[in-house]
C-alpha cells in the first residue's frame, strides 16, 4: 500500500533554522489554499487503500480545525483508510486547544507529532520558536487525553544547549507517556535568519563532538525510559514505529499533495511549484518536474535509507529487486567495516553496528 503527504506551508511565524517552504498568511490565503488542496486530491484520488497519511508542513494545527476536517473529508472520499492506517498531524504547542484535539480525533486523526524542540525558554527564544515550555506542560496532557500514539520532536546542536537540558526535555516529555520521540540535530541552512546569525557572531552553535556527546546521553536517556532506536533519529515503544516514515526509509510509493510536495509513483517522482501564488492559480494539477530514477540511483538511495534503520538494509530484497548484489559489488569494504566492527550481517540485514551510528554517513559514503 502507498502512503499520502499532504503540505500545509502556514505557520505563525518563521523559525530562525527553517528553509521549508512556509509562509505567514491570512485566513483568507490558508481558506483558499486549502479549497485548491482538496481540488488536487480530488485530482490524484485513486479509491485504493492507504497505509498512512501525514498532514505536515509548516504548522498544520495553525490552521482552524474546521479547515483540517475539510481536508480528512476529501482523503476519505478519494482514498480508502483502513483501521491499521496511521493518520499524523504535525502541530507546535502554542497552536493546540483541547477543541482541535477533539476535531482531529472525531476526523479520523489517529496521531500527533509535537515540535517542542527544548524545554528551555532561553534556547526556544534564541532559534525563533514562539511557543514556550509552560505551553507544553499545559497542552501535553490534553493531548494525552485524546490520543494513544503521539511523538515530540527534540532538536540537538542549538545554541548553549547543555546536557542538562537534553537530559531534562526527554525526562520531563517522557511523563506525558508518549509512543515516540524524533530527536533531530539542528542542520544550519544557508539564507535562514539563524546562519546569517551565525556567521556575524551573535550565536554560536556547539561543535561536533559536543553534538555528538548530547545525542548519546539522548540515546541512553531514551533507552533508559522504553524508547528503542529504530532509525538514526527516531525512537519509539514498541509497536509504534511510525508506518509513514518506514515507509519512506524503505523506498515505498507516496503521493504528494501541496505546495511544493513530492510524489514516489511507479520508480518516478514528481514535484508540486514551491511558489504559492502559481499553486493557487493552478486548474490541472500538472507537476513542475517528473524525474524517472535509473536503477543506480535507486541502488543509492536504497542502501542510503536502508543502513539509516537500526535493522539495516535487506541485502536480499535489495538484489531480487534491483538486481544488485551489494555483498558481491563491496565485499572488501565490507568485510573491512564487520571486522573492524562498523557493521554486522544478520538474517539477510546489513547494519550499522549501534555504537557507529554517530559515523553513519562516512559509513554510507563507502558503499554507495
Amino acid at each position: 500500500m502507498r502512503s499520502l503527504y499532504i503540505h500545509i506551508p502556514f505557520c505563525e511565524q518563521r523559525c530562525y533554522y527553517c528553509d521549508f517552504c512556509s509562509y505567514v498568511s491570512n485566513n483568507e490565503i490558508k481558506s483558499k489554499y486549502v479549497d485548491k488542496l482538496i481540488d488536487e486530491i480530488y485530482s490524484k484520488g485513486t479509491d485504493e487503500n492507504l497505509k498512512s497519511v501525514f498532514i505536515g508542513g509548516g504548522t498544520p494545527s495553525s490552521l482552524h480545525y474546521l479547515l483540517i476536517e475539510r481536508i480528512m473529508t476529501a482523503v476519505n472520499k478519494c482514498f480508502r483508510l483502513t483501521n491499521d492506517s496511521e493518520i499524523t498531524i504535525e502541530s507546535n504547542p502554542n497552536s493546540l486547544s483541547e477543541d482541535k484535539l477533539k476535531a482531529y480525533k472525531n476526523c479520523g486523526i489517529n496521531r500527533l507529532s509535537i515540535g517542542v524542540q527544548i524545554l528551555n525558554d532561553d534556547i526556544l527564544k534564541a532559534i525563533g520558536r514562539i511557543h514556550t515550555s509552560q505551553q507544553v506542560y499545559d497542552i501535553a496532557p490534553l493531548v494525552s487525553k485524546y490520543f494513544t500514539n503521539f511523538n515530540f520532536d527534540i532538536m540537538l546542536g542549538l545554541p548553549n544547549q547543555t546536557s542538562n537540558d537534553i537530559v531534562d526535555t526527554i525526562t520531563k516529555l517522557n511523563e506525558f507517556n508518549p509512543t515516540h520521540i524524533s530527536m533531530y540535530s539542528l542542520i544550519l541552512e544557508e539564507n535562514t535568519n539563524l546562519y546569517h546569525k551565525v556567521k556575524n557572531n551573535e550565536i554560536i552553535l556547539p561543535d561536533s563532538d559536543e553534538v555528538v556527546n548530547h545525542y548519546n546521553l539522548g540515546l541512553s536517556t531514551l533507552h533508559d525510559l522504553g524508547l528503542e532506536r529504530y532509525e538514526i533519529s527516531n525512537f519509539s515503544k514498541a509497536e509504534y514505529q511510525s508506518i509513514h516514515n518506514l515507509n519512506y526509509w524503505e523506498c515505498g510509493e507516496y503521493y504528494g499533495v501541496g505546495l511544493s510536495a513530492h510524489s514516489y509513483i511507479n520508480k518516478e517522482r514528481f514535484y508540486n511549484t514551491c511558489n504559492l501564488q502559481d499553486y493557487l492559480s493552478q486548474t490541472d494539477f500538472k507537476t513542475i518536474y517528473k524525474e524517472k530514477l535509473s536503477i543506480q540511483e535507486m541502488i543509492e538511495e536504497r542502501v542510503m535509507l536502508g543502513l539509516r534503520m537500526t535493522k539495516g538494509l535487506n541485502v536480499v530484497k535489495l538484489k531480487n529487486d534491483l538486481s544488485y548484489d551489494i555483498m558481491l559489488d563491496k565485499k572488501d569494504i565490507i568485510e573491512n567495516l564487520v571486522n573492524n566492527h562498523f557493521l554486522q550481517f544478520n538474517d539477510d540485514y546489513l547494519s550499522i553496528c549501534q555504537d557507529k551510528f554517530y559515523v553513519s554517513n562516512g559509513i554510507i559514503e563507502k558503499l554507495i
